[in-house]
């Protein structure tokens, strides 16, 4: 019998399944159609099966191209660096001179620059929303994964994504958890532990083995009940009551379906 105890086994199984996990230093490339190229950090589409971030990051094909320490260059001298933005040397000219910190401190950069930044910025978040939402028009051309040289992973040696390891260790875990209420239900199969229970008399009269709101079937009828929140309730869905109600209340017959069908 599968008891609401393996339901709920069964929705942690899910929640750890198979998850992408990208190189740590990998980029998402998009070549959009109005903004040119853009780069998004891989490990923002790491997640499970069902995000959907994840899923269509994890269906791009590898770039041919690696991101090495001449990828990218400095939009002032044009310097090849392994990180995107300004360069060091660049970023000293316009530092300023600060008298509370009595030293040289970063200062504003130019206003087309800071615009075109602000712009990349607000076309990766639109473009990671409409992933997100499913919404079919992404409004690019093309898209790869780009891996570092040499390789960064964080957790093995592999050039695509890959599963979590933890993920693996949790599965132990759950398998632990699961041979554990096995036991326990095959315990609850001994004659000694039938006795316990049917001698048992707690104060709000659920059974010691009940799990709240667990649907009990009652033998004889087409009666079913549960307890919720201390108060037990009941349904018949023959009946025309096909809706949770507390015991305690009257059952009256109504001339409305489909509370009953009207008389003919």
């Amino acid at each position: 019998m599968k008891t609401k105890a393996f339901d709920l086994i069964e929705t942690i199984r899910n929640a750890i399944a198979p998850k992408y996990e990208f190189p740590y230093y990998a980029l998402i490339r998009i070549h959009t159609r109005h903004y040119g190229t853009i780069h998004i950090p891989a490990p923002m589409f790491d997640g499970g099966e069902c995000n959907p971030r994840s899923q269509w990051a994890g269906d791009l094909p590898i770039a041919q191209d690696k991101r090495t320490g001449r990828y990218f260059e400095c939009p002032f001298c044009g310097e090849k660096s392994y990180y995107s933005g300004v360069c060091q040397n660049c970023r000293r000219d316009f530092e300023v001179w600060d008298d509370e910190e009595e030293d040289w401190v970063d200062g504003e950069l130019p206003l087309e620059y800071r615009n075109r930044e602000a712009l990349k910025a607000s076309v990766k978040k639109e473009i990671l929303y409409r992933i997100d939402h499913r919404i079919p028009n992404l409004g690019i051309i093309s898209a790869e994964i780009v891996l570092s040289d040499p390789a960064s992973n964080v957790c093995g040696e592999y050039h695509t994504p890959f599963m979590k390891h933890s993920s693996w260790n949790a599965q132990n875990a759950l398998d632990r958890v699961e041979k554990i209420i096995q036991s326990y239900e095959n315990l609850k199969k001994h004659e000694a532990y039938q006795e316990m229970i049917r001698n048992y008399e707690p104060e709000d009269g659920v059974p010691l083995d009940y799990i709240e709101g667990d649907v009990i079937e009652v033998e004889g009828s087409e009666e079913l009940r549960r307890h919720v929140n201390g108060i037990w309730q009941h349904k018949h869905p023959d009946s025309g009551y096909d809706y949770w109600h507390p015991m305690a209340r009257i059952h009256k017959r109504s001339n409305m379906y489909p509370m009953c069908m009207p008389e003919e």
